[in-house]
């Protein structure tokens, strides 16, 4: 068997929405934790992996460090078969008028053929870009499959806020109730689209959702409100508030996931020990926005979380990552441990070894750690000695 968790809740004191009715064994007073974990898409998307790997009998080091990678979007699993069955939906002679002519719409029915063929990661599809396809920070020229998949992902992410907006937010908003975080508008909305087959759309709370007037049917409700979210994305991509990184495009395949996602280190002394610039050693991807591009999304495994309602082009920045990526495998001998880290071994910013690590840590590739000091000692660049100044005398 195994073990796994992703800061979630594996122990399930919260999945009934109350953090205080669990008692401790023998009844004698509260099992509490916390009331807040993360809501489980990284670690449901470690356990599939970990299931496949197991189930084709190939589980070395190399696939966990792959998992450790794994740039997939969890939430999209869930979601984009609900995309494409609105547009199917939108096709019947017998659906309302306003759902058929969302279905009639050409750019529309692009982008759910994009997302039908989308396997739901996050490459970035851009040269500038850093991917896990790329080798020890080495950027390579992105193939036409990571690009496809690069335009649906930018697609399904702008699509997401906008189905947040267009569901949670509007129906809070109107009864006047505070829209939650990030993380529990995904839930909430992935709880109304799993759930849709027994409670319609309408919540625990007895609150509709999916509310568009003059339409009586709450599968047509649904696939309205889906579309209409679609085409706002579309909108939003083609229009001002993407203009700084897509100039106004309306060709979808300039919708690249790499002109949006990027991670910026902010160092406490700021300036230069920011990573990007690092003191010239990594600057920034593009010169018209901040930070170093690279794959991942919301929620993904290889943690690079942004803003769940992001609508603009620098609302998907994002600020920090794993710290490491380790994975060790005990043997006769010890530990054979691997790992990446987000920078280097320096804090001086005009040493070479102040952000040697980060090319791989960004293109997902490790390095073997050195364990015996014979090994240390042999391939040390420099030693710095520390040693406590001699006493001249007790003092009493």
């Amino acid at each position: 068997g195994f073990i796994i968790n992703a800061n979630n809740d594996s122990a399930g004191t919260t999945l009934d929405n109350d953090p205080l009715n669990q008692l401790r064994v023998g009844g004698q007073g509260l099992y509490y934790l916390t009331y807040e974990y993360s809501i489980g898409n990284r670690a449901a998307r470690i356990t599939d992996r970990f299931q496949e790997a197991m189930a084709a009998g190939d589980f070395t080091p190399d696939i966990l460090a792959s998992i450790q990678a794994d740039d997939g979007i969890y939430d999209a699993e869930v979601l984009t078969p609900f995309i494409l069955e609105a547009w199917q939906n939108a096709q019947d002679p017998g659906a309302p008028a306003e759902l058929q002519g969302l279905g009639a719409d050409p750019e529309i029915a692009e982008a759910v053929a994009r997302l039908g063929e989308w396997d739901q990661t996050t490459p970035t599809g851009i040269f500038e870009g850093y991917d896990d396809t790329d080798v020890d920070g080495e950027r390579l020229e992105p193939a036409d499959e990571e690009i496809a998949h690069s335009v649906a992902a930018t697609i399904f992410g702008v699509w997401r806020g906008q189905i947040i907006a267009n569901t949670v937010d509007a129906t809070l908003d109107g009864i006047g109730l505070p829209r939650p975080g990030s993380s529990d508008a995904v839930k909430a909305v992935g709880y109304l689209f799993e759930s849709f087959d027994t409670n319609q759309g309408v919540g625990e709370s007895g609150v509709n959702f999916f509310n568009v007037p003059g339409i009586g049917d709450a599968e047509d409700r649904r696939d309205i409100i889906v579309l209409a979210s679609l085409r706002a994305s579309l909108d939003l991509l083609a229009g001002p508030e993407f203009e700084a990184v897509f100039s106004g495009s309306t060709d979808q395949s300039t919708y690249r996931w790499g002109r949006l996602h990027c991670i910026t280190f902010d160092a406490l002394l700021g300036g230069p020990f920011n990573i990007p610039p690092a003191g010239g050693a990594f600057p920034p991807s593009f010169d018209d926005r901040p930070g170093l591009c690279t794959d991942g999304g919301f929620d993904t495994v290889d943690a690079s979380r942004h803003n769940a309602r992001a609508d603009s082009a620098f609302d998907f920045g994002f600020g920090s990552g794993p710290v490491r990526r380790y994975v060790g495998q005990p043997d006769g001998s010890g530990i054979t441990g691997r790992t990446s880290l987000p920078g280097g071994s320096s804090g001086d910013v005009t040493s070479p070894f102040y952000a040697n690590l980060m090319g791989r840590w960004l293109t997902n590739d490790t390095y073997t750690i050195r364990q015996n000091f014979r090994t240390i000692n042999r391939e040390s660049v420099e030693v710095v000695s520390l040693q406590p100044p001699r006493q001249r005398g007790r003092r009493r």
